[in-house]
């Protein structure tokens, strides 16, 4: 009997009274526009969906941005949550993978383009300057030095710096491993350097 008084005494409070769930209060109290609550709900819940879009994504950057954009669609629609359909980190969960998902997609619809959707050589040149302008001697030299370079780190640092590819859709439109990319541009950059400067 008293081994049993004792066990009881010695239990964690948390253990004794059931823990009443923060997160529907916190959320309902972000649909009046309560920034704290909002904060709170943030603080509590975001190491949980940033699992799940690092998990979906596999990449840190993309991960995290996909985790802002669910936390202002919940800013946005927090009153329209139910309570009697979903517990409201099931409710968070499922808009945090949705927003990963159409990232997703996105990613993939632009890579189809880039992919179908063929660049004239022109496109890629660097523009003529006119004859008036102070910089056109080094659009001019710019030109040259491209010229001297490997045709494959030439048009892959003209798909990066004129038309702004990344590294990965550069490795999608030329058809080449995403290593082989990364060192074609940076060592086509070391060489435009000292084209340059000489």
């Amino acid at each position: 009997m008293a081994g049993n008084k004792r066990n009881a005494v010695d239990l964690p409070p948390l253990l004794l009274i059931p823990q009443a769930d923060p997160l529907p209060d916190l959320l309902a109290a972000t649909a009046r526009g309560n920034r704290q609550a909002f904060a709170e709900l943030y603080r509590l819940t975001r190491g949980r969906l940033y699992a799940i879009t690092l998990a979906l994504l596999r990449r840190q950057d993309a991960a995290e941005d996909v985790l802002q954009e669910t936390y202002l669609a919940v800013w946005r629609a927090a009153g329209q949550y139910q309570p009697g359909r979903a517990p409201v980190l099931v409710w968070l969960m499922a808009i945090a993978r949705h927003r990963a998902i159409e990232w997703l997609r996105q990613r993939r619809r632009r890579a189809a383009e880039i992919n179908a959707q063929p660049l004239a050589d022109e496109a890629l040149q660097v523009p003529d300057p006119q004859p008036s302008l102070p910089v056109d001697h080094l659009a001019h030299a710019l030109q040259e030095c491209l010229g001297r370079l490997p045709a494959d780190q030439s048009r892959a640092i003209r798909l990066a710096f004129f038309l702004g590819f990344s590294h990965e859709e550069l490795a999608m439109r030329l058809q080449t491993p995403l290593g082989t990319v990364k060192s074609w541009v940076r060592r086509g950059l070391l060489q435009l350097k000292g084209c340059l400067e000489s």
